[in-house]
């Protein structure tokens, strides 16, 4: 396969073509950035541009500050299934991805993109995933859709267009996508919604998800499409999700929305709208529905409203934003019907509503009140001892302070309880009991201080516990999770002023299904696991806090941590930072120190045998006796990220073992210097990622950018955003580097490149318009010599003995064989033999003798040969004129074979004969032929037949005169 990729040096700013295969990935670019689908490559790389790639798309690319697409997107591989590029073109031209065929999601952001040519996604007949974003305003901007834009598109399932208005936009353009199921037209800048619903083809029969937010849409009427064109109902009737979130819409006009019948999601965006106005658009049943307010002011419908809506379209999920709902009393409630399984309130305030309204509906399974000032969650006791048949209640971002005892215990199906940013201070005694099914509990950022032994007793079921955020400094009750046998994940808040945390004290019997653990304590915490049983499945571990030490890291547990997490400014060790011999199967390692207290790093890591991924931060290796003993003997690590990590400079020596090495991230606020050599013992690294590296801006860097050039395993990424320090100022790395470093053999490969560029380009040029003069001009130097040297010696040479017979006395009679040489094309031969030559050979005096090249040429020579030597053997030359003559290029050999003898021998004439027509405009690209028409008489074929007679005889006059000057004919012959 061909890529043409831009070189380093801008001495060779030229494109070269480089014959690379599918692995090639080492070639510096300027744009994009490629890498194959790895767990470790998207975990420690990430995405640079602000694009959900989808898993399983693999290989990615990445390109950004494109201006042009067509050449900016040569450097990305043909293999490339995901690409996402950031860019300033105005216009997608034709074919601009057709060299990437296998492309199956495309992600588009421009701002200033204002045309789209047909054919632009041509040769993508896999893609099915594409967005276009227009990002430069919020309204749709005016970009020009030309027909067939989305042509060959058969594939595609998921189509976004944002930021461009579609006001005038062609009939038919979506109609080659037949396969889309999911349509988002964001910001498109229309008042009415019909003018988006008129786009839809009715060819698109598996459409289901119709997305158009923020689009400026005030109406929704039933106007029907332009020229008096229904709304495509059949295509609509088959949609079930519509979301109109994000529009002002003030107006819905009765039966506007009867098409919609079987809808199960319903979004939409409202300005001081009678919620009355909904149930009589028309739609049928929507499932879940979800209404907001436009503006910042908060819509005040009436609960009475709401639950004739819920009731009349059999709504099942309610999600209410930036409502003022007043009345919020279980009597209003019962009219909602036992139908409403969801309910979602997002409101500023709602200190009116009645805590019992649940009473009202017994079929509410999730509630949600967030952002609602909510400073009591008493619904139990305002529900009168009923029990609540709840599975889901989140109530995070309000005001609550305290959980009062037996608060939940109505609620005996709950499995998930979200009470995170309040301002909780304590649980009461028996605070949580009556959920034995709870699975989940949220109690993240409070102001939890204290964890008594009762607290978690009645949730036997549990599984997350998350108390992160929470200062705990009035200590931990021992067997305070002894009821959590079920406990996964378990986060621990901030545990202050505990200097010796005993695991299995707070478990009494560890949770042998944990996954997940997490702790953050205070400065000077010794951590003790104690005697527990074996994990059933591998642990994540995440430490945070000062300094933590573990006095008996001989257990069960730390066998079965694969991935540890040491939070930033966090110590942790074993025995004096003794890691290895405890944590024999760890695969995975995050060390974070104090930005502004680096660590040296662990002398023990070389001894973590099989670890897979290895993230240090801050860590100070510049003091380090010996940085290659850290990576020693990791031969199975795949992943490693330096991040601000002080290195003076890289060596070889440091990556010596690790031959399994895959990705490789740097990021470095100090100048780094890497030796030269330094990556050539990753024997299998894909990619090496500098992150926000500075460089030193020195010619010993150079190393670099020659290795990444010829490497063809490795992918460098993001190298042209680096820079280097020179003179106290940042400057770009690449273009610095190629200022400085340009060598004399860097000079003379330019020089080299560009004379064999410019040697092939001008053989090109030559063949293409100098080949026939260049056949001339051969001739006339040969006709020269023969003057100059002796043309009896030339052709004695040519004809040997025949000559000698021939040339007895007669030489000059000899040497002249044919009265005309007769030129013409092969089309007007009948004209030739049935006209001129019986009249010419055969009939009046003289009788002429004509050189005619399928009778008289000789078989066996070259046709070239034959040409020039018949007419230098003729004494006139007759060129038969028509448009079949100026477009024969033998014809135009012999014209040019003519005209050179003509301008070297006076003696020699050039007859011409117009046997049609032929206007001076025809003849202006033949700059020769033009000028002899305008300066000599020339002969026309007289169309009628008693004027040729005078023809023939002034033909043959003037052939057989010898010695007569220029013809003298009448002005109306030329």
């Amino acid at each position: 396969m061909t890529f043409v990729f831009w070189v380093w040096r801008p001495s060779v700013s030229v494109l070269l073509l480089l014959c690379v295969c599918d692995g090639a990935e080492g070639v510096i670019r300027r744009h994009c950035d490629c890498y194959e689908e790895d767990m470790y490559v998207q975990k420690d790389i990430g995405g640079f541009i602000q694009c959900s790639l989808k898993p399983g798309l693999g290989p990615y690319a990445e390109c950004t500050e494109i201006t042009d697409l067509r050449s900016g997107l040569e450097e990305v591989f043909p293999d490339v299934r995901s690409l996402c590029i950031l860019h300033s073109a105005s216009s997608l031209p034709a074919d601009s991805f057709s060299h990437i065929p296998l492309l199956e999601h495309l992600y588009l952001d421009g701002s200033h993109l204002a045309k789209v040519t047909s054919g632009a996604f041509a040769g993508l007949p896999k893609l099915r995933f594409l967005h276009i974003l227009v990002s430069s305003s919020w309204g749709g901007v005016n970009v020009t859709l030309e027909p067939g834009v989305f042509q060959g598109l058969s594939s595609l399932e998921e189509l976004t267009l944002a930021g461009m208005s579609l006001a005038l936009s062609p009939p038919a353009l979506l109609d080659p996508l037949v396969q889309v199921r999911s349509l988002r037209v964001e910001r498109a800048g229309v008042r009415d919604l019909g003018e988006l619903f008129c786009l839809l083809s009715p060819g698109m029969e598996k459409l289901e998800t119709l997305e158009l937010p923020d689009s400026m849409v005030s109406s929704i009427q039933n106007g029907g499409c332009s020229g008096s064109n229904p709304w495509p109902t059949v295509l609509l009737s088959r949609i079930r999700i519509l979301d109109l979130s994000g529009n002002p819409v003030r107006r819905v006009e009765p039966k506007s929305l009867s098409v919609f019948q079987n809808l199960s999601s319903l979004s939409l965006s409202m300005v001081d709208v009678w919620v009355g106005q909904l149930w009589g658009s028309g739609m049928g049943r929507v499932n879940k529905l979800y209404l907001s307010s436009y503006t910042l002011r908060q819509f005040t419908p009436s609960l009475s409203d709401l639950c004739t809506l819920v009731v009349k379209h059999g709504v099942e999920s309610l999600d209410l934003h930036m409502a003022l709902i007043t009345a919020f009393t279980a009597e209003v409630m019962k009219r909602c019907g036992p139908g409403l399984r969801q309910l979602s309130v997002t409101s500023e305030d709602l200190s009116g509503m009645d805590l019992g309204f649940w009473t009202g509906t017994g079929q509410l399974q999730g509630l949600m009140m967030v952002l609602t000032k909510l400073t009591n969650a008493s619904f139990c006791s305002a529900g009168g001892g009923r029990v609540w048949n709840l599975t889901s209640l989140i109530l995070h971002d309000n005001h609550l302070t305290e959980i009062t005892t037996d608060q939940f215990s109505c609620m005996p199906l709950l499995e998930r309880l979200d009470l995170s940013r309040n301002h909780i201070s304590s649980l009461a005694h028996r605070a949580l009991q009556g959920m034995p099914l709870l699975r989940v509990l949220d109690l993240t950022h409070n102001k939890i201080s204290l964890l008594g032994e009762d607290d978690f007793e009645g949730l036997p079921a549990l599984e997350v516990l998350l108390l992160e955020g929470n200062k705990i400094s009035g200590g931990i009750a021992h067997g305070v999770f002894r009821r959590q046998h079920r406990l996964q994940d378990l986060s621990l808040g901030e545990i202050d002023i505990i200097y010796q945390l005993y695991l299995n004290m707070l478990f009494l019997g560890f949770p042998t299904k944990l996954q997940h653990l997490l702790i953050d304590t205070g400065p000077g915490t010794y951590l003790t696991v104690g005697h527990v049983p074996a994990p059933e499945f591998p642990i994540v571990l995440e430490l945070r806090g000062k300094m933590i030490q573990s006095s008996d890291c001989d257990n069960n547990m730390f066998p079965m941590v694969r991935e540890l997490k040491v939070g930033e400014g966090t110590t942790f060790g074993c025995r004096n930072l003794f890691l290895a011999p405890y944590f024999l199967n760890l695969e995975s390692f995050e060390f974070s120190a104090n930005p502004e207290k680096f660590a040296t790093p662990y002398t023990t890591i070389n001894q973590l045998r099989k670890l897979k991924r290895l993230k240090l931060t801050n860590l100070n290796f510049s003091n380090h006796t010996d940085p290659s003993v850290t990576f020693r003997n990791l031969t199975e690590l795949r992943s490693l990220v330096l991040i601000n990590c002080r290195l003076n400079f890289l060596t070889r020596s440091m990556f010596t073992d690790l031959v399994s090495l895959r990705v490789l991230r740097l990021y470095s606020e100090s100048p780094l210097i890497l030796l030269e050599g330094v990556f050539i013992p990753l024997l299998s690294l894909s990619t090496l990622v500098f992150d926000q590296v500075d460089f030193r801006c020195d010619c010993s860097n150079g190393w670099l950018l020659d290795w990444a050039d010829n490497s063809r395993k490795t992918q460098v990424v993001l190298l042209q955003r680096q820079q280097c320090i020179w003179h106290y100022q940042r400057l770009n790395f690449l273009s610095t580097m190629e200022r400085l470093c340009q060598t004399e053999d860097d000079f003379l490969s330019y020089v080299s490149t560009m004379a064999a560029v410019c040697t092939l380009l001008c053989l090109a040029l030559g063949y293409r318009f100098l080949r026939w003069p260049c056949v001339v001009l051969f001739f006339r130097l040969r006709g020269w010599v023969e003057r100059r040297v002796g043309k009896r010696w030339w052709r004695k040479r040519r004809m040997g003995v025949q000559w000698e017979e021939l040339m007895e006395g007669e030489e000059k009679e000899e040497e002249v064989r044919y009265d005309a040489f007769v030129s013409f094309s092969s089309r007007d031969e009948a004209w030739v033999l049935g006209e001129m030559a019986p009249m010419l050979e055969e009939e009046g005096e003289p009788r002429l003798r004509l050189c005619l090249h399928h009778r008289d040429f000789e078989v066996g020579k070259g046709i070239v040969d034959n040409i020039a030597e018949n007419i230098y053997c003729s004494r006139r030359t007759v060129c038969v004129l028509t448009r079949r003559y100026l477009r024969s290029d033998w014809c135009g050999l012999e014209m040019r074979v003519a005209t050179h003898r003509l301008l070297s021998e006076h003696s020699h004439r050039l007859i011409l004969i117009f046997l049609e027509p032929i206007s001076p405009f025809e003849l202006s690209a033949f700059h020769r032929l033009a000028k002899l028409a305008r300066t000599r008489t020339y002969l026309d074929w007289p169309q009628d037949e008693d004027e040729r007679v005078t023809f023939w005889e002034r033909l043959r006059r003037n052939i057989a005169e010898r010695d007569a000057d220029e013809l003298h004919d009448p002005p109306e012959a030329s």
